[in-house]
């Protein structure tokens, strides 16, 4: 999951997509005029003539939340004219519980109460969807008093975005992001990088950064910002990783913990983390993250990952070439302690020094593949002792064997199949309740790594059970995206607003409202193309290696009838997931290029995760569920293509890009089942059947050309968590190459 801010910058959409922000941030159609022959029906509000929206008091935010019901009010024809026939009025009120809302309806007057910008912006944002479905500038008179199902809702930044630290200005991350959060019910948005960067330190002084004023100040900006729209920024700490003979090691000794096992370049000198049992260290770590709360204080937390990467310690990841067996660190002074105590010493470093300053804002451990060094699946004994100050941010389907038909499947990732809860989750649950613990959730609202390169996998069936799993563990916040593709403002990523703001709808009332408002009389059709999207979500046989293959580039993916994928430049990238085992600040990812390419069928890895009731017919169970995934998505295309272009330019726009992306999945699935057809056929020499597959998958590729021309935001060079070519450009090349090998081989 990780990813290296000096890189990404490079990546950045400079003009931070805030045309695309504004657009997306109502994405339902406008408010009609009331047009009903029956009229008012008893307590019915219409808001008609003109409507004023007033606030009192200069509080930070409430003039952009009076803007934006303003605009959306003219939108649906309200006019603001003055004198108003009535009047929206925001205001603050410390009487209101936290984060909450109370709207209050009369004959000419609507008035939206809160004790701060949350629940502002939530009464806000509550009012436009309920006129947005109801299709009609209406409100039931009378007082509502509402809380959202959970305090936090945590996102990743919107697509074009940046969310990586020090580069949070105006110019990377701009206030129409943090708006478009606000009308998707996120409250908190993730920060993640190296915290080097925030370190002004007496204890270990050769480790300040030159930077550090200019740092500090770029982000209390953005976290000012953030706070107008209700939003809060919650920072993912990357740990430092420092040469052996760093001036701070060559000072003190003590401080240089576990060696770290080699990364990708071969004569790069060894890196060590610090070491996460000593007192200095651990002195300096609440030191630094203390500070970062006191110089700004409106960082709403921090989510602390302690398995596999970012918040390192001397059982994360250490070189362990030559150690003892059952010996899981060669740092000498933590191989006294175990992994358990290590950690806890460590998170209870933190969360005293960070609750010193902010005693509300969330200490979260994320035990995200803690795997590498706990001997326990669900870290049960890590829970016993952890600080009860320290809460819990874990996985709602990560770790399970989630049982198929004819199969088990390993959900050793995010996935859009499973929908948890992971027997993981259930058990550390218990402890915590029983301890009086808080757990957030982290889930994914729009896609999994099945199908990790598009904006929203329109799966929003699944994704609703989903979401109700959520709900069921009863969390004090849920993060509900990590930060792959950013936040596109989908349908999909509505869910998560219905969840905690209106948990009493059940789900199909709640699609068919949004297929409605959406697009009109053809809602019905959409809700079925949805259907068949869950019902190739559910057959995904396995979640594949991080970002290649066909799963990944879809109809880009070159089959190559020899063996010369590797010198091909088109199709490498640069992955910056793999800078995990590389010294802090290291650019060596950006020196080592990666093949997209799948030359072979992975079977060793498909065995791995896919465990079959007949273990002879495993490729077997894993080509019927992708054929029967391909089936699906094919059915919804069709019933996409057989819809009349409609009238309404609002709903012709919505269908285009659900037409484009969902064609878009089908095409990649086809691209899927034709690759590992092909390479079947390669490893038995079948050239007839290589030629047969090569011919339908230059077709597919021509076919899918004219989608990354109508929609670039589906282009994966527009991604920030990679460096990848653009998708136009692989698929000119794979045809190029394809054709030639065609003629070749006939």
């Amino acid at each position: 999951m990780m990813h290296n801010s000096l890189l990404i910058r490079e990546r950045l959409i400079q003009t931070n997509n805030s045309e695309l922000h504004r657009s997306r941030r109502n994405p339902h159609r406008f408010i009609r005029k009331l047009n009903r022959a029956a009229g008012l029906a008893p307590g019915e509000l219409e808001l008609a003539g003109s409507w004023s929206v007033t606030f009192e008091s200069g509080y930070p935010g409430l003039e952009e939340a009076a803007d934006d019901l303003r605009d959306y009010l003219a939108q649906g024809g309200i006019a603001a004219d003055e004198p108003a026939d009535g009047q929206v009025i925001l205001r603050i009120d410390g009487s209101i519980p936290a984060g909450g809302f109370r709207r209050t309806v009369e004959a000419t007057s609507v008035r939206i109460d809160a004790s701060d910008m949350r629940g502002i912006w939530a009464g806000v944002v509550y009012t436009e969807r309920e006129l947005a479905v109801r299709g009609e500038p209406v409100l039931l008179e009378g007082e509502l008093l509402r809380q959202p199902a959970w305090r936090m809702q945590i996102s990743q930044a919107p697509f074009g975005s940046n969310y990586l630290v020090p580069d949070l200005t105006p110019d990377y991350l701009g206030d129409d992001a943090f708006r478009l959060l606000a009308h998707y019910g996120v409250n908190g948005m993730t920060i993640y990088g190296d915290w080097l960067l925030y370190v002004k330190s007496e204890t270990y002084p050769e480790l300040n950064c030159p930077e550090y004023e200019q740092n500090i100040a770029v982000l209390r900006d953005a976290a000012e910002r953030a706070m107008k729209y209700g939003v809060q920024l919650y920072y993912v700490p990357v740990s430092p990783k420092l040469a052996h003979d760093h001036p701070l090691f060559l000072r003190v000794p003590e401080a240089r913990g576990a060696r770290i096992h080699p990364g990708l370049k071969k004569d790069a000198k060894p890196i060590h983390n610090l070491c996460s049992s000593h007192d200095e260290t651990l002195a300096f770590h609440g030191e630094v993250m203390a500070n970062l709360f006191k110089e700004v204080p409106q960082l709403g937390g921090l989510g602390l990952i302690i398995g596999g990467e970012s918040y390192y310690h001397c059982f994360m990841r250490p070189d362990r070439r030559g150690l003892p067996d059952g010996q899981r660190t060669n740092c000498p002074r933590c191989a006294a302690y175990t992994a358990e105590q290590a950690v806890n010493g460590l998170l209870k470093a933190t969360a005293e020094a960070v609750k010193r300053h902010h005693p509300h804002a969330p200490v979260m451990a994320w035990p995200y593949s803690a795997f590498i060094w706990s001997g326990d699946p669900a870290q049960l004994g890590l829970l016993e002792e952890m600080d009860e100050r320290v809460a819990l941010l874990n996985t709602i389907d990560k770790d399970q064997w989630a049982q198929k038909e004819g199969y088990r499947k390993l959900i050793w990732d995010y996935s859009i199949d499973y929908t948890g809860p992971a027997d993981n989750l259930l058990k550390q649950a218990e402890i915590l309740n029983r301890r009086g613990m808080e757990l957030f959730v982290k889930t994914e609202t729009a896609l999994g790594l099945e199908c990790i390169q598009y904006p929203y996998f329109p799966s929003l069936g699944r994704l609703a059970d989903k979401w109700r799993n959520v709900a069921s563990m009863k969390p004090s916040g849920v993060l509900q995206s990590w930060m792959f593709y950013g936040m596109w403002g989908s349908r999909a990523e509505e869910l998560g607003w219905w969840s905690a703001w209106r948990p009493d709808k059940p789900t199909e009332e709640v699609i068919a409202a949004i297929a409605t408002r959406d697009f009109g009389d053809i809602g019905p059709q959409m809700v079925r193309v949805w259907e068949r999207f869950s019902e190739a979500a559910s057959r995904f046989p396995y979640i594949p290696t991080y970002f290649t293959g066909p799963e990944f580039i879809g109809p880009a993916h070159p089959l190559f009838f020899g063996g010369e994928a590797e010198k091909r430049e088109e199709f490498q990238a640069l992955l910056y997931y793999l800078q995990e085992n590389e010294e802090t600040f290291s650019k060596t990812v950006v020196e080592v290029r990666h093949s997209l390419v799948m030359e072979e069928i992975p079977y060793s890895r498909i065995r791995g995760v896919l465990k079959a009731d007949d273990e002879e017919a495993y490729f077997t169970v894993f080509m019927n569920e992708f054929r029967q995934a391909l089936s699906a998505s094919k059915e919804a295309v069709y019933i996409l293509a057989g819809i009349p272009e409609p009238a309404d330019p609002n709903v012709r726009a919505a269908l285009a890009e659900e037409q484009q992306l969902c064609e878009l999945i089908y095409r990649t699935f086809l691209s899927t089942v034709n690759a590992f057809t092909f390479l079947s056929h390669k490893e038995t020499g079948d050239t007839a059947g290589m030629l047969q597959v090569a011919e339908s998958e230059i077709g597919n590729a021509r076919a899918a050309r004219r989608l990354f021309e109508q929609s670039p935001w589906l282009d994966l060079s527009l991604r920030v968590d990679g460096k990848y070519p653009s998708s136009l450009r692989m698929i000119d090349a794979k045809i190029a190459i394809m054709e030639e090998e065609r003629e070749r081989q006939r």
